[in-house]
C-alpha cells in the first residue's frame, strides 16, 4: 500500500523533526498546524514532500477530518500521527504490505509509550489500539474526551500487528502538566454533558468503545484516582516496568486527581 501522512502541531520544535524523519516511507505530508510561534514551521519547511496548513484548533478529530478533506484525494490512505509519536519501521513495512479490500475504510494501531526513554508496556496498558490509517472519502473521526475515535457505525476495525512510538514527556513535565489541565476540562466536560457514553452493548464488542464505556462508567467512583494507581501498579504489573512505569503510574494517579478536582468544582457551580 502507498500511504501519505498528517501530523498535527502547536510548538513542536523540540520532537517534530523525529516526527517527519520517521515518516520517510510516506508518499507526501501534510502538517496541520494550530498556531506555532515557535521554530516549528521552520524546521517542517527543510523535509521535502512535506507541506503545511494553519488552521485555528477547534478539537482533534475537526483538525484531522479538515486535513484529510483539503490535502488529499479520496481513495488515499493516510497515517495520523502527533508530533510526539514517530512511525516505525517495522509498522511502515506493515502498511507497505497492506492490499485491502474496496470495503476496507480503516485500520487500529497500537501505541507504545516512552518516558526517560525507556517503553512503559505494562502500566501503559499495552497495547491500547486507536484509529491510526485511515481512507480519506470513507471515514471521519469523532470527538471524544481530548482525543479522537472511531463513529460506532464502523463497529470493530481491522487492526495492525505492529505499533507506532509516542513520546509524550519530551518536552519536559510542565509541558506536560499544563496538557493535562486543559484534557482534564474536556474530561469533564463530556462527562456532564454525557454527550460520549456509547451503548454497553457496542462496548462488549469492541475493545475501543469498553475502554471508553467503562472509562464513564466509573468516572464518579470516590477514589478512583487510587484505584486507577493500584490497578496500573500491580494488575497490570506496572511496577515490573522498573522507575520509568513508577513514574508512568504516578503521572496516571496525579492526572486523575486533577479530573476528579475539576468535576468537583462544576458540580459545585450548579
Amino acid at each position: 500500500m502507498i500511504f501519505s501522512a498528517l501530523v498535527l502541531t502547536l510548538n513542536e520544535e523540540v520532537q517534530i523533526e523525529d516526527c517527519l524523519r520517521s515518516l520517510s516511507d510516506a508518499l507526501r505530508v501534510l502538517v496541520v498546524d494550530c498556531g506555532s510561534t515557535d521554530r516549528t514551521l521552520e524546521l517542517v519547511a527543510s523535509f521535502p514532500r512535506t507541506r503545511v496548513i494553519r488552521r485555528p484548533f477547534v478539537s482533534f478529530s475537526d483538525q484531522r477530518n479538515h486535513g484529510v478533506e483539503t490535502g488529499f484525494e479520496p481513495g488515499e490512505w493516510v497515517l495520523h500521527l502527533d508530533a510526539d509519536e514517530r512511525l516505525t519501521p517495522e509498522l511502515a513495512a506493515e502498511i507497505r504490505r497492506l492490499s485491502p479490500p474496496e470495503s476496507a475504510v480503516a485500520f487500529n494501531v497500537a501505541s507504545r509509550t516512552f518516558l526517560r526513554g525507556k517503553p512503559v508496556l505494562r502500566a501503559s496498558g499495552y497495547p491500547v489500539f486507536q484509529t491510526r490509517l485511515t481512507r480519506v472519502g470513507r471515514f471521519h473521526f469523532e470527538e471524544v474526551g481530548h482525543a479522537q475515535k472511531a463513529p460506532a457505525r464502523f463497529g470493530s476495525l481491522p487492526r495492525l500487528s505492529h505499533p507506532y512510538d509516542h513520546h509524550p514527556f519530551e518536552k519536559g513535565y510542565a509541558v506536560w502538566r499544563e496538557r493535562h489541565h486543559r484534557y482534564a476540562q474536556r474530561e469533564v466536560e463530556n462527562l456532564l454533558s454525557l454527550r460520549q457514553r456509547r451503548p454497553l452493548q457496542q462496548a462488549l464488542r469492541d475493545p475501543i468503545a469498553r475502554r471508553q464505556w467503562l472509562n464513564h462508567a466509573t468516572r464518579r467512583l470516590p477514589f478512583r484516582a487510587e484505584l486507577v494507581w493500584v490497578y496500573l501498579m500491580f494488575l497490570r504489573r506496572g511496577v515490573l516496568d522498573g522507575p520509568a512505569g513508577w513514574e508512568y503510574c504516578r503521572l496516571r494517579w496525579l492526572y486523575e486527581r486533577l479530573i476528579r478536582t475539576k468535576l468537583h468544582e462544576q458540580l459545585a457551580s450548579r
